[in-house]
C-alpha cells in the first residue's frame, strides 16, 4: 500500500517552496525530519539542510529509479506533509514547533 508524504521546505516568507516527496514514507517521514535535525546540523542554511533531510528519508534507497523525488508543488495525494518553515520552525497540520522542540519532543 501506498503512503505518500511530502516534507514542504521554505527558506523566506513569501518565496517558492522546495517539496521532497516520497512514495511510502508516510509512516516515518515525522520520525525522519527528527532524526535529520537532530544532528543540528545547518539549522540556518536550508540549501544544506534540505539535502541532508532528503539524504535521511532516502536512506539506502539512493540512486534508485523510483521511490522519492524533489518539486516545487504539493503532490495530489499525499498523506502527509511536514513543513519547514522559517525561524527553524516545524509544522504538521495545526500543531507547530521550534526545531528544537520538536527534536525534545
Amino acid at each position: 500500500m501506498e503512503a505518500r508524504c511530502q516534507v514542504k521546505i521554505t527558506e523566506y516568507e513569501n518565496e517558492p517552496s522546495v517539496y521532497l516527496y516520497s512514495h511510502w514514507g508516510a509512516d516515518s517521514i515525522e520520525d525522519d525530519v527528527k532524526d535529520a535535525l537532530k544532528r543540528r546540523w545547518r539549522w540556518s542554511d536550508y540549501e544544506y539542510l534540505t539535502r541532508i533531510i532528503y539524504d535521511v528519508m532516502v536512506g539506502d534507497e539512493s540512486g534508485t529509479e523510483t521511490g522519492y523525488g524533489i518539486s516545487t508543488s504539493e503532490h495530489g495525494d499525499i498523506e502527509k506533509l511536514v513543513e519547514i518553515l522559517p525561524g527553524q520552525k516545524v509544522r504538521i497540520g495545526k500543531q507547530e514547533w521550534t526545531f528544537e522542540e520538536y527534536i525534545n519532543q
